[in-house]
């Protein structure tokens, strides 16, 4: 059962939060760190040849080979050709030398070529379904009403067996990527990344391997991934043995991965048209330059800043906002792409700033602390240059609706511990209307957590714009808040994936049980 229990895995969460703000708070207090202009982090991973593998056999659970495992490719046994030498007998001339007769060259008999792994799914025209993870090992994709549940992935929780986990869509909606980790002894010892098609009618498809360590990059999360948006290459972070460190890899080829950041904290993001790939690691903020024969050395971003988790790229992918020190002051700036000296001060930062733009690229939402919660959210137009707070309270995280109108937030229930409470607002009004209260799923609140990142990787919004989902568990308030007493909410509780109205009319829908959930991109 997808069981939470109350508040013992929020005190776990909470603490991995805090470590993370109060790392942002001694390094905003600081100012602009030195850089490190070395022309990159050293790679870590090895070649990775992508098979298909409906399940794992005993010798793969067990082989190390450092961080990134390396697919063995299956060849027949050589046979050499026999060398042959024959001997010329002489002659009764004495001056004449015995001479031998000509050795043929032996002929090489070539290894089998391994076939090539299916080619991955691609979505032609509206997908409008939901992926998910069970909580039990297994993933599957289903309508938002329900129905047509199909099982991806299929694992489970028993030791020395797969679970997969964290499903993530192609930018076209016809493959998912996501990770599995192998339990043995009550231990971690291996995870791997794999795609699959979200249709279910594949095999699923091993890219990486990883050997080295069971501590992935959250509480049993083992990667954090996102899709290049042609849908040819994922960046991959996970953590090894030196630590957590970014790679990108083919997502159909087979491709050797190829290191490009390594070192905590580290977040990913690529350029909408795929050219590039932006690096917030440490203090500093690098872009990579992406082509058709992998990623080029890093660029340092001006002075760089701890402020702020993800940067965010506009969709024409011809700038991106960030955060840094400017004239000795922490300030959101709009950096242009062809020109990483053109920068533009938006407005001053604060310990920490969210940032996420509209995807019609007339918007940049900027959400600002200085505590653990946001305490402001704002809109910055491109239209006008200005900069209008549209929100104050304990937010936790925002997501803009697919055409701009709208965004969904997540705020601490101001009566119930634990909590949160989710409502959508209209940028052009103000108007906010409120949706559920809910208790997130561990996973779920991770995300809300660190929701700038996967936000590139994880929509919570309906293609349409009309609903979201999300994962946890839907408080009744009428049975948790009684007049005149204190509130009672449940020690526990069965994490449920559910679909809820963006309007505030109809009823949330249940689609079935699980920790985590994305709809299509489309």
């Amino acid at each position: 059962m997808n069981r939470v229990t109350l508040p013992a895995s929020r005190a776990k969460l909470a603490a991995l939060l805090l470590g993370a703000l109060a790392v942002i708070a001694i390094a905003s207090c600081t100012g602009p760190a030195e850089q490190d202009t070395r022309s990159g982090p050293a790679s870590t991973s090895a070649p990775v040849t992508a098979t298909v593998t409906p399940g794992l056999s005993g010798a793969e659970k067990t082989r190390i080979s450092g961080d990134i495992g390396e697919q063995p490719t299956a060849q027949a046994p050589v046979t050499p050709a026999t060398s042959i030498a024959r001997e010329a007998t002489p002659t009764v001339v004495p001056t004449i030398e015995p001479t031998l007769a000509p050795v043929p060259t032996p002929t090489p008999v070539p290894s089998p070529t391994p076939p090539p792994p299916p080619q991955r799914a691609i979505a032609t025209g509206p997908v409008n379904r939901i992926a998910f993870a069970d909580g039990r090992g297994s993933i599957f994709t289903v309508n938002p009403d329900g129905s047509g549940l199909v099982t991806v992935a299929s694992g489970t929780t028993a030791g020395g067996e797969l679970l997969y986990t964290f499903p993530v869509w192609s930018p076209d909606g016809g493959s998912l990527a996501f990770s599995s980790i192998l339990v043995v002894g009550g231990a971690v010892t291996r995870s791997a990344y794999h795609r699959a098609d979200a249709d279910g009618s594949g095999g699923v498809i091993t890219l990486a391997f990883d050997n080295s360590t069971g501590r992935g990059v959250g509480p049993g999360i083992p990667h954090f991934s996102s899709w290049s948006p042609d849908g040819n290459r994922i960046a991959l972070t996970t953590s090894g043995e030196f630590g957590i460190g970014t790679m990108v890899l083919g997502s159909y080829s087979g491709q050797s991965p190829q290191a490009i950041a390594l070192g905590a904290p580290l977040y990913v993001n690529w350029a909408p048209d795929g050219t590039a790939l932006l690096v917030h690691q440490l203090v500093g903020l690098h872009m990579i330059a992406v082509t058709d024969l992998g990623a080029g050395l890093p660029t340092l971003i001006g002075t760089g800043s701890m402020s702020y988790f993800s940067p965010s790229w506009a969709p024409d992918s011809g700038s991106f906002a960030h955060v840094e020190f400017v004239d000795g002051t922490n300030s959101v700036v709009l950096t242009q792409k062809g020109d990483t000296n053109d920068q533009v001060v938006i407005t001053e930062a604060d310990i920490r700033v969210g940032l996420g733009w509209s995807p019609d690229g007339k918007r940049l939402a900027i959400s600002k602390s200085s505590g653990n919660a946001f305490e402001t959210l704002s809109v910055f137009s491109t239209d006008d240059g200005l900069l209008q707070t549209i929100f104050e309270g304990e937010i936790r995280a925002f997501w803009w609706s697919p055409d701009s109108t709208r965004l969904a937030i997540v705020e601490d229930s101001p009566v119930i511990e634990f909590a949160h409470v989710w409502s959508v607002i209209d940028v052009e009004s103000g108007e906010v209307t409120p949706l559920v209260t809910q208790f997130a799923s561990d996973d779920f609140f991770f995300v809300q957590t660190f929701f700038d990142q996967y936000v590139e990787s994880h929509s919570i919004w309906a293609p349409d714009s009309s609903r979201i989902v999300i994962a946890g568990a839907i408080l009744d308030l009428s049975e948790v808040v009684r007049p005149g007493g204190e509130p009672r909410p449940p020690p526990g509780f069965d994490s449920q994936i559910w679909v809820v109205d963006a309007a505030g009319v109809d009823d949330p829908v249940s689609v079935g049980t699980g920790t985590i959930a994305s709809w299509s991109p489309r």
